[in-house]
This record gives structure tokens, C-alpha cells and sequence, in this order.
């Protein structure tokens, strides 16, 4: 079994980029066959038993976030409900097919690649359907979209955030295709066009929606290019987030550096468009006072206030206490969440 602290004592981490967060691929098994994924493209690992995730969960640090992915990781929602209890706050990845469960101490991000017609062309018939019957029902509280832009779909982006607005779902983000080796990388967007999306959609999208857009004027500068570039070259990602793949082992990128990724190997780093390395950026090296606000509303209730405490940079905890209370940031979040 690796020695996961010895891996982050590696790679050398700052005092403001401490390691906070492990990826999980709870599965490499997944019920779709998208055409941007390439995990059902590339040899299947296999999965370690929940008895060797217990080993494994025992051995690691002490995490606060665990982000749950695949794979379909709610095709093996029994290793989620055996681990969550570990992390103070969890995510679970998910392409929104299969039943979403009532969990309200776990945030669902569901995969909704535009409107009806361009997420069937990447995600199959019958998906569109399936993922609002879910999310319609499920009891499930904490519920955000994730939209990867690309060739096809960023025509429907605007219409894809109306058709949402009206619905149980909390927030949507969104993501750029990021190219992989042996990928469908017809799918990737040239810089210039995203550019051009970030400046003539996504600003506007953000003023006229507000908070029900999750991102920050600053985040949306740094994933342009060539700014973009900077921190694909030195990635927040692999310092603050330890990927582990469905045998429990360490995943490393393919750019060098023998450090981890959620994205595996095959992602051709420089052309990421995933928006987590700039929002780490965002808020532990430019302390992005509006994207630290909409994440502490977009984590459930009870924990918010520990969450500040512990994953937020001291400099920002300090001003907090300084400045307004921390108890009454955190009220007004969750009073604000049932309002919008």
C-alpha cells in the first residue's frame, strides 16, 4: 500500500497550499459511453473491495473534502456511504442517470452537457429525460450543474442556464473540453474561441443570473488565454488534491512532475479547460472574496462554519474574524440558499 504521506511530503507544499482534498475513483465502470470521457476508452483497473478501501481510508491523512467520482460512482454508492463519514465535506460526481440518493450531507455535481439535443449527442438517447426525471425526484438537497463547453454544445450554453433557472437545481459551472491522447478531441474549443465565450456568454450569463452561475470574474479572467497557461504550468490541482484511482492508487498526470491528477494520465495539461485548478487558484492565491462566497453556500448546512475554519486560507479567516462575523456569514448563506 503506498505511503500517501510520504507523497505529500514530495511535493513540497507551501503554508498556503496545504493538501486539502482527495479525488476518489469510486468505479472505473460506468452505464454511458460519452464521447469527450476517456475512461471507458483506456484498460479497466478493476476496483479494490470496500474491506481495502476501509485500509485504505484508515492510511490517509487527515482530508476534509473528498470529491466521489468515476467511472459512475453512484453505480457503487455502498463505498460512498462507507466513506463519507471520514470528510468533513464530500461531492459526488455524477452523470445523473442512475437514482440520485437523499443524501443531504453530500453535494450531487451532475454532468448536463447543454440543451436536450447537444447533451444526447455526446451522452446517448434517452439521457436528457432520465437525468431531470432523477433530479426531480430525488430528496436530495444540494443539487449543482457542471456543463463541459465544447465545439458542439457551446451554442446552447445560454439557453441550457435558462431552461435550468427555474428548476430545484442550486447552481451550474462550467468547464472546458480538456484533450486527451487517443481522446475525441475534436471537441476542444481553440483559445480564441473560448476567449471569446468567457467575454461575450459567460460574463453576461453571470450578471443577469447571479450567484445561480457559480463562478467569479476573476476565475473566468484566469481560465483565458493565455493566462489560462500559467496555471496549467504549475497546477494548484496537483498540489491540494490527492487523486487516488478505483485500486486506491495515486494517479499521476502524464506532464511530468510525478505529481497526482483527478484527470489521469492521458490529459494533455496544457489544453485543460477544467475549471477546479483556477478555482483553487482563486481562492488560495487571490483570496477571490466572490467565489469563496458562493462555495461556502454551496456546502450543506452544519458544516459551513467548520469548513471556513479549516480549508479556507488563515490570512482569509483572520480578515473574517476581523471583519464580519463568521456566524453570521454562514446564517446568511444557508437562509440565502432556501431563497434562491
Amino acid at each position: 500500500m503506498l505511503v500517501y504521506n510520504d507523497y505529500i511530503r514530495k511535493i513540497g507544499i507551501g503554508p498556503k497550499m496545504r493538501q486539502k482534498a482527495v479525488s476518489i475513483d469510486v468505479t472505473n465502470r460506468c452505464n454511458l459511453r460519452c464521447r469527450h470521457c476517456f475512461f471507458w476508452r483506456v484498460e479497466n483497473l478493476g476496483e479494490l473491495s470496500i474491506e481495502g478501501w476501509k485500509e485504505v481510508l484508515g492510511k490517509l491523512p487527515k482530508f476534509l473534502y473528498c470529491s466521489w467520482v468515476g467511472g459512475e460512482p453512484l453505480l457503487r454508492k455502498e463505498l460512498i456511504e462507507t466513506g463519507k463519514n471520514k470528510f468533513l465535506i464530500n461531492e459526488v460526481v455524477t452523470n445523473g442517470t442512475v437514482p440520485i440518493p437523499s443524501w443531504n450531507d453530500v453535494s450531487f455535481f451532475i454532468s448536463i452537457d447543454g440543451t436536450k439535443h447537444y447533451h444526447e449527442v455526446i451522452r446517448g438517447k434517452g439521457t436528457y429525460d432520465l437525468a431531470r426525471e432523477n433530479i426531480k425526484t430525488t430528496g436530495a438537497r444540494y443539487l449543482l450543474l457542471n456543463m463541459v463547453v465544447n465545439s458542439l454544445n457551446y451554442r446552447s450554453i445560454e439557453k441550457f442556464v435558462s431552461e435550468w433557472s427555474n428548476s430545484k437545481v442550486l447552481w451550474v459551472k462550467f468547464s472546458f473540453y480538456t484533450p486527451f491522447i487517443g481522446g475525441e478531441n475534436s471537441l476542444f474549443l481553440p483559445f480564441k474561441k473560448r476567449n471569446e465565450i468567457i467575454d461575450r456568454v459567460l460574463k453576461p450569463l453571470k450578471e443577469n443570473y447571479g450567484d445561480f452561475i457559480f463562478i467569479s470574474d476573476a476565475l473566468l479572467e484566469s481560465m483565458k488565454y493565455p493566462n489560462c497557461l500559467k496555471v496549467t504550468s504549475d497546477c494548484p490541482a496537483t498540489k491540494l488534491i490527492l487523486s487516488l484511482d478505483s485500486m486506491g492508487k495515486i494517479k499521476y498526470r502524464s506532464c511530468g512532475g510525478r505529481r497526482a491528477c483527478y484527470m489521469g494520465a492521458g490529459a494533455i495539461c496544457e489544453k485543460c479547460g477544467h475549471m477546479t485548478p483556477h478555482y483553487l487558484r482563486a481562492i488560495y492565491e487571490m483570496e477571490d472574496w466572490e467565489i469563496i462566497r458562493k462555495s461556502i453556500k454551496h456546502i450543506p448546512r452544519g458544516v459551513a462554519l467548520k469548513a471556513i475554519k479549516s480549508l479556507l486560507p488563515k490570512t482569509i479567516c483572520k480578515k473574517l474574524s476581523r471583519g464580519t462575523n463568521k456566524e453570521h456569514i454562514v446564517e446568511k448563506q444557508n437562509k440565502d440558499e432556501f431563497n434562491v
